[in-house]
């Protein structure tokens, strides 16, 4: 279904123009990206590209089709090119539309074929309306020295010193009243001289079948500079919010935003994506946030209304500051920062409040969550011993050269309303926080401290060694010490760090980061009960409503031998928990409907759904990489209402998939540029078949 050059990867999207004369008149459309060249014919696609002596073709027909077929461009763009063919002006060519697509109506009877292009090169599915038969689909291929199946079931096609994977179709069928879809399991077959078809497993006749696309938006967001996206959430409408950092004032808002230019030094950025959108228009809202100094954010949540609550470190004496902050002076060299935003307000009074939080040495803000009723709750590390805090505090001072902090904040950041340290003897951090209800939160974070405060009833009571996961369940409600409900270590002998914490729908609490422990506590129905290598990623999940004790309820490695970090996770009702991160290793496992399935070298980003209601076989339901040779690591992870998953990250890699409605296409450079992708919904298993995934270790 989709032939890729590897070569052809980075490459501007296709965009396909009709023949208004300035082509041979069999051509009806023709596209071009980088070297490759697209011709299509009434009767087929030719695809040329440069040889080592001569151009290559290669030549793609249908046997036994439709020799008339209606072909027609699809999804037209605002985009025109203009042919001066001679010194003639009844010659020239005037006004070429673009489409994004070329449909071929009915090559079979029922069935249609649609050629599209993105980032990655020529693609183009089958689409079959009730009743059609797949059998009849036969592709030729022409201009190829040889044609084979890789052992996952690709087609690999040998033309010239080049080599082109054509990848597994991925199949399915809506079902009928609901928003769920079957997955059908293709294969395709080779049938000799140069013709190959595909075959179906059993599937309802009575429903279309629909090629599902591979990527379903991916874009870059970067300069010339360099940009790190570090975190990413979805309403409930769709829509996409980042926040990051940003060297360069290259990205010019889309108007009515709040800082329109960088002050200086490394800024904030925020910025909200229409994924439905193509181009310039898909960045609904865009402002820079920060002063003369160094300013990064670390975390971001939305509330019910589409705000924007994000935090982080600033080292800048004249961060912009809004409403009536709590802080309106830094403490030191570098302080944490809170900042609400609205996009949906235009102009400078988007930034609805902002302050800075800190004592005179180093504080840092991991965590960021907000209640119903709007008061903020802020985790992070500080080695400051004036850190602003409350009255009656679980802990009224710093213990070691650095711990952590936990802070609640008014609804509008007016005033500290609780404010404690969280640590012991060493050094600890506090990485993120979660609201069960208000003035009850989860906090989670590493430590090196052996007598970090752990309750009675913890899973595990003393210190592991090498640097533990704490645990730590707080009512801010309550004072002193009784503001301690809950709280564990969770690691073995190796060191072991959260990255990110949320709640499932039940309130068990998820937990993920990395371990270099090869005694981490796993449960005995782990997908993955080992590590493969040195540094591998963890999930764990806890119950708070057990009886007597948060038990840890399911716990599994997941990676392979060349090592890995998890930066964030997600969770929807079904017991899917959603995981991205990096990872070096070449058997990380994948699963056989993934949109990249081999390791492309460097640093790739991974995203893995597994269910964790499902035996430890058919737990992994979908896994893939993304990235080429470069360096790409996802660092946030959100589930949209239709089930798309959206990463977001940097990247530094030319070939990182992008497809064609992105608002920036290409990679601009620099250190590093920030990314957004979506990926479609992992489609059910068969009902008739086992899960289709393969793992690896």
């Amino acid at each position: 279904m989709l032939p890729k050059a590897k070569e052809l990867l980075g490459a501007l999207p296709l965009r396909f123009e009709p023949n208004h004369g300035q082509l041979p008149p069999a051509v009806r459309f023709s596209a071009r990206a980088g070297d490759l060249r697209v011709f299509l014919t009434a009767r087929e696609a030719l695809l040329r590209f440069p040889g080592i002596s001569a151009p290559e073709t290669i030549r793609i027909s249908l046997v036994g089709a439709n020799p008339s077929p209606r072909v027609e461009g699809a999804g037209p763009l605002a985009s025109r090119s203009n042919y001066f063919l001679g010194n003639r002006r009844a010659d020239w060519r005037l006004g070429v539309p673009h489409y994004r697509a070329v449909r071929y109506a009915a090559v079979y009877p029922g069935i249609d074929l649609v050629f599209y292009g993105a980032a990655q090169g020529l693609e183009y599915d089958f689409v079959l309306q009730p009743g059609a038969d797949p059998g009849r689909i036969r592709m030729r291929f022409r201009g190829v020295q040889r044609l084979s199946l890789t052992p996952e079931g690709d087609l690999r096609l040998r033309a010239g010193g080049r080599e082109l994977v054509q990848k597994t179709p991925l199949v399915y069928q809506p079902q009928a009243g609901s928003a769920a879809r079957r997955e059908i399991r293709c294969r395709y077959r080779l049938l000799g001289r140069g013709v190959v078809g595909v075959e179906l497993a059993r599937y309802d006749r009575s429903l279309p079948v629909i090629i599902d696309p591979v990527l379903v938006y991916g874009s870059f967001l970067g300069t010339s500079a360099d940009e790190v996206i570090t975190g990413i959430k979805v309403d409930d409408s769709g829509m996409v919010y980042v926040a990051g950092s940003i060297s360069s004032g290259d990205i010019t808002p889309p108007g009515g935003t709040y800082q329109e230019s960088p002050a200086g030094g490394r800024d904030v950025f925020i910025a909200k994506l229409d994924p439905a959108l193509s181009g310039p228009e898909s960045l609904v809202y865009f402002t820079y946030l920060g002063g003369t100094g160094d300013d990064a954010p670390t975390c971001l949540t939305l509330d019910s209304a589409g705000s924007v609550y994000v935090a982080g470190s600033t080292a800048s004496s004249d961060f912009p500051l809004a409403g009536s902050p709590a802080q309106n002076t830094p403490g030191g060299a570098a302080d944490a920062f809170v900042a609400k935003l609205d996009p949906r307000i235009a102009g400078p009074f988007s930034l609805n409040y902002s302050t800075y939080l800190g004592g005179s040495e180093a504080d840092i803000a991991y965590g960021i969550d907000v209640d119903a009723a709007g008061a903020i709750y802020v985790a992070g590390s500080t080695r400051s011993e004036n850190l602003p805090r409350s009255s009656s505090p679980l802990q009224d001072g710093r213990w070691g050269e650095q711990d952590g902090f936990v802070a609640k904040l008014d609804l509008n950041a007016s005033s500290v309303v609780y404010s404690t340290y969280l640590g012991g003897e060493v050094r600890d951090e506090a990485r993120a926080v979660v609201v069960v209800s208000p003035d009850r939160i989860w906090v989670a974070g590493h430590t090196f401290s052996a007598i970090f405060p752990a309750s009675a009833n913890a899973f595990q009571p003393a210190y592991q060694g090498g640097g533990d996961i704490f645990l730590t369940q707080l009512d801010l409600g309550r004072p002193g010490y009784d503001a301690l409900l809950y709280s564990t270590f969770l690691g073995g002998t190796g060191d072991d760090e959260v990255r990110r914490m949320v709640l499932d729908p039940t309130g068990r609490v998820l937990l993920t980061g990395f371990t270099l422990s090869d005694n981490f506590p796993v449960t005995p129905d782990a997908f993955q009960p080992a590590p493969h290598g040195m540094g591998t990623v963890f999930l764990a999940r806890l119950d708070p409503n057990s009886e007597d004790r948060p038990a840890l309820t399911y716990a599994t490695y997941l990676g392979g031998s060349g090592g890995e970090v998890a930066y964030d996770i997600a969770a929807d009702a079904q017991e899917n928990v959603y995981l991205a991160g990096y990872t070096l290793s070449r058997d990380f496992p994948v699963t056989g409907d993934a949109f990249q399935p081999t390791y492309g070298g460097g640093v790739n980003v991974f995203c893995t759904r597994l269910n964790l209601a499902a035996p430890p076989a058919q737990a992994l339901v979908y896994s893939t990489y993304i990235g080429q040779a470069g360096i790409s690591v996802a660092r946030g992870i959100a589930v949209a209402p239709d089930g798309v998953i959206y990463l977001a990250g940097y990247a530094q890699d030319r070939g990182f998939p992008v497809t064609d409605n992105a608002y920036q296409s290409t990679y601009v450079g620099g250190l590093s540029d920030g990314f957004v992708v979506g990926l479609p919904p992992p489609a059910p298993a068969p009902a008739d078949a086992p899960v289709n995934a393969t793992s690896r270790p």
